[in-house]
Order: structure tokens, then sequence, then C-alpha cells
């Protein structure tokens, strides 16, 4: 159970599209299809759109009492390589079942043709790549049409493909009249260390303190070679970001959201701190939106261009999975725009944390201390086109502040019986981004989004105490409607802790969620658990009547919105 909104329709009954129905999928990879892996979408005959909304739904489902334990990372879905949805398991310790939704309907354009989809289950089964069982997943999309009380929202007249291209990106040749661009993007850890990326130790740290590769440590759970220990603990350094490059020149930065993986070391589940409330964006991780507007003139100019996407502070490509789509609007008036970028700060800011660390050992041969990881960033790109409507000045002012301190305690004498191991984790990201767009020197719109990921965990084997937060606070303008505010708050604290039989002796949580807007959303839900099992749920809260509303063309889920209900 999780206290999170469903998405908000608006009124009508909508037209549905169903995609797939209990699709087998008994091992990792893509799902197929009458021997085939993919499934055929067309869009719906009797609501040809335009759309007032569109909304994803799915269901995946496992009928075996130990699923928990099968690996399942995390599943995608695509329409011709453009992600709708990725997300991860419910875990519970029987037979589960879970929905997500999400709106898709910034990605009309996209779904008004035909379209091959894909979907994927990503994961770490423990000694193959088949699950205990097989996961069933299904599919359906609703098409609500327009009407007078729900308008046609100015959606982005082009989508493009930009999952998992990396640092050299595909090359791409977009109209000559593109007016606003905008990159979705998520990321997912997917191998090795990388799982566990906010807790990884400097490698120079773990190459001078080898007590800090210990077998009771948070690791990527993998076994080590026969007769030896398990080598847990995580290497590389935990600074996480995503970097955004046109043409090789950054363009943008966007946070990697600290996932946990359901289980946190090869000697003991931890599946059950996730029980049977997940930490915020279990199920469903939220697309994160780079604005890349100042750059319209250049992605104009009907040449191939790279559109880069590469995780600062990964190891290796292939332990962070980026899922990404470019959102094109083009200038209806005129089929060229020309202008120029201005301004860009970024250039000579490359991702390059600072790191200190306090590690000793004693004579013990105890080791302790601190590390400390911080990289802070401020930038301002700019640029300006001419439009059939004048010239349009673009600005982004953007600001990454990263934090992450990790507080060690590691003993590993010869005696495996004794070994002891601790880590307590203190990690903050935080990512705020202005854009302001200007009309012959008159203010058009303004956008202004701050975005929060802290985190706090102290692990110690057979126990662990996690408080962790999404928070995501947004002002946007707009000539039709004002000021447009949104306040989003999703929290989490889990504590368990197991006997050396891996039964829980403490095992509660508290969950809440809040979101407001200035359009009269008012939602807020908090949920009490206890060994397993929600004790009190308390929906309403500070809200008029204590009653939950949403606006119908809402994100309550902190999922980027264009305002398009908005837009002239």
């Amino acid at each position: 159970m999780t206290p999170s909104p469903q998405v908000p329709r608006p009124a009508g009954v909508p037209c549905e599209v169903e995609l797939f129905q209990d699709v087998e999928m008994d091992r990792v990879g893509i799902a197929w299809f009458n021997g085939d892996g993919v499934f055929p979408y067309a869009p719906p005959a009797a609501c040809p759109g335009p759309w007032a909304k569109v909304v994803l739904k799915m269901t995946l489902r496992n009928d075996s009492t130990y699923s928990y334990l099968d690996g399942f990372a995390y599943a995608s879905l695509w329409l011709d390589g453009v992600p709708l949805y990725s997300g991860g398991a419910q875990d519970n310790m029987g037979p589960t079942r879970w929905t997500i939704e999400r709106d898709v309907t910034d990605y009309s354009a996209h779904l008004r043709a035909p379209r091959d989809g894909t979907l994927r289950i990503d994961g770490t089964p423990r000694y193959t790549d088949e699950f205990y069982s097989p996961y069933y997943v299904s599919a359906t999309m609703q098409f609500y049409p327009a009407t007078a009380v729900n308008p046609v929202p100015r959606v982005p007249d082009e989508i493009h493909d930009l999952t998992g291209w990396g640092e050299g990106g595909p090359e791409v040749v977009l109209p000559r009249n593109v007016e606003r661009a905008y990159l979705d993007v998520m990321t997912h850890p997917n191998y090795g260390n990388d799982l566990f990326w906010f807790t990884c130790m400097p490698a120079a740290a773990m190459t001078e303190f080898p007590e800090l590769t210990n077998r009771l440590a948070i690791g990527p759970n993998r076994f080590g070679l026969e007769l030896e220990p398990p080598p847990q603990g995580c290497s590389g350094g935990a600074f996480r970001e995503v970097q955004v490059s046109i043409d090789g020149q950054p363009a943008g930065v966007a946070p990697v959201f600290p996932r946990l993986y359901p289980s946190f070391n090869v000697y003991w589940n931890t599946t059950r701190i996730a029980r049977p409330s997940p930490p915020p964006q279990t199920l469903n991780l939220v697309p994160y939106r780079v604005d890349l507007t100042p750059f319209a003139a250049v992605l104009s100019d009907g040449a191939p261009h790279r559109i880069g996407i590469q995780v600062a502070g990964s190891s290796h490509s292939l332990h962070m999975t980026t899922l990404a789509a470019l959102l094109i609007y083009r200038d209806p008036g005129t089929a060229q725009v020309t202008g120029q970028l201005t301004r860009n700060t970024l250039v000579d800011q490359p991702p390059a944390p600072t790191v200190t660390s306090t590690l000793s050992r004693n004579a013990a041969g105890e080791v302790s201390g601190e590390v400390r990881t911080v990289s802070a960033r401020n930038y301002v790109i700019e640029g300006y086109i001419d439009t059939s409507r004048g010239r349009i000045r673009n600005t982004v002012e953007g600001n990454a502040r990263f934090e992450n301190v990790l507080a060690p305690y590691s003993l590993d004498p010869p005696d495996l019986d004794n070994d002891v191991y601790r880590l307590a984790v203190d990690h903050r990201n935080t990512v705020s981004a202005v854009s302001k767009r200007y009309l012959g020197g008159r203010l058009i719109a303004e956008d202004r989004e701050v975005t929060r990921y802290p985190l706090v965990l102290a692990y110690a084997f057979r126990s662990a105490d996690l408080q962790q937060r999404f928070v995501q606070e947004t002002e946007r303008w707009r000539p039709s409607i004002g000021r447009h505010i949104t306040r989003l708050n999703h929290e989490t604290g889990s504590t368990l802790a197991v006997d050396e039989n891996g039964q829980p002796v403490l095992w509660q949580g508290q969950h809440g969620y809040s979101f407001r807007d200035s359009q009269g959303s008012c939602y807020q839900t908090d949920l009490t658990t206890q060994d397993g099992a929600v004790t009190n749920a308390l929906t309403g809260g500070n809200c008029p009547g204590r009653v939950n509303r949403l606006f119908w063309a809402s994100h309550p889920d902190g999922s980027p919105d264009s305002l398009g209900w908005a837009e002239p």
C-alpha cells in the first residue's frame, strides 16, 4: 500500500486501449508477444483526439511466496523507444500485485500514430536469469476527450527517443522552427556497485582500508568465489549526477534519485523495510525535466545534433541505465527560426566533487571516521530566437547542490564470527532551476522549481533505520493564470531489526504524502505500519473538510508539468 494518489482525471468517460493482458515474464529481459519482442499499439478510433488527458495504467503480479527473493530490479515500457514508464517491484512475503499510473499527456504527439511497444524487466536473479515464478503484466491507456470544461492542452509537437545512448548520443535532425526543447530523464542503477551508489566509498579508501570490504557491509548482493566470503561493500565514490550535452557542450544537469534496491546484503534479506508501504519512487520513477530551450536556435539549424546523456561518477556505463525523451515545441507561424546561444557558464564547470576523509584504523584494528563528498555549481545558459511573433530571449539559471556523508565502522578479524560493520549515511541532493522567456522584453513565461532528495540511513548487520523524502516546490507564471504554485512532500521512516534467525524484533514505519497547488488541490495521506501491516491510515489531514481533492490537470506525483492547460 502506498500513500501516493492516483493520476487525477477530467470529467467524462475515456476511450481505453488495451496494450496487453497478463503477459507472462519468467526471466529478465524483454517480453515476448506471440513470438515477437514487441506489441502493437494503435490510437483509439473512437477518440481520435486531441485529448484532454492520457493516462497509462499498468498492473504487475507474481503468485509466488518467494517472489521477494527473485532479484527483480525494475520494469520499463517504451513505444518506439520513447519511455513511458519505469519502476521497481512491490516486495511482499507472499503473492504480490501492484498497480502504477502515469500521466503521459505530454507525449500525445507520439501517441497519435500506430507504434511498436516494448516491455522489459531488469534484475539480478540469484543463480540464473529466471525468476522463482513468472510475473504477469497488464497495461491499458485511457484517452479523455477534450471538452469545454477540460480543454485541449498545449502539448509538445514532437517526441524523440534518446534512451540509453550515453555520452555521444544519437544524431537527431530536428525541424527548423524549434521554439522550445526539453529533456525528460529517468536514471536507474542496474548492476554492481551502483545499486547502492550513495553508500560507495572512494576506491582509494577501499584500497587503504580493506576492512571496508566486509561480508556484512551493504553491497551488490553477490556471492564471492567458491569457499571465499562474498566481497560485500561498495567502491567508486558516492557522487552521481546526469550530465546533458549538445554536440559535446554541457547543456544541463539532472539529479539521480537514490532509489533503494530491495536487498542490502547477501547474508540477510532487507525487503521487509519496504513493506507494506515502499519508500518514495520505488514503484514509479518520476522523470526529471531539463530545459534545453536556450539551445533552440542551435537545434533549428537543420544540421544533425548529438544529445548526450552521461551519469557522472558511475564506474561503468553498464551500471546505470538512462531513459530519456526529447520534447520539441515548434513555432507554427514560420518554417525557420534563427538566433543563437549567447551564454553558457556550465561549460567551465565540469562535475568535480570534493572528497574529504577522516578514516583511520586504531590499534585494535577498528576502522572508523567520515567520508564527505560535496559538489556545488551555479550556472546560467542564455539564448534567443527570432520567431513569427518576434524575438524571444530564453534564460535558464540552475543550481546543483550535492552532499553525501558516510560514517563507517568496520572490524574484520581473522575469525569470521567476530566481524562487525556499521554505516551511517546522510545524503542530500538539491537541484533548482529558474527558466524565463521574454518576448520583446516582456516576460511571457517563468518556471521555478526546487527538487530535494534527502536520505538518512543507519545500517548494521540485521538492522536498518531509513528516513527518505522526495520534496518538490514549484512556482510557474503564465499571463492567462498568474502564478501557479505546487508543494509536494513524500516521506517515509522505516525501522527493521531481526534476530539471528531472521525474524523481526522491531518492524515499524511512518509514511506521509502531501500535495497542494494554487488550483485548489489538497491531498494528504498518512500511514502507520507495524510488523508488515498498516495499523492506521489518515486521509484528508489538514485539507478543507478533511477531504482530498485534486485539480484534474495537476501532477501530484511530481512528474513534469508543462502547464499545457494554461498555455494560450
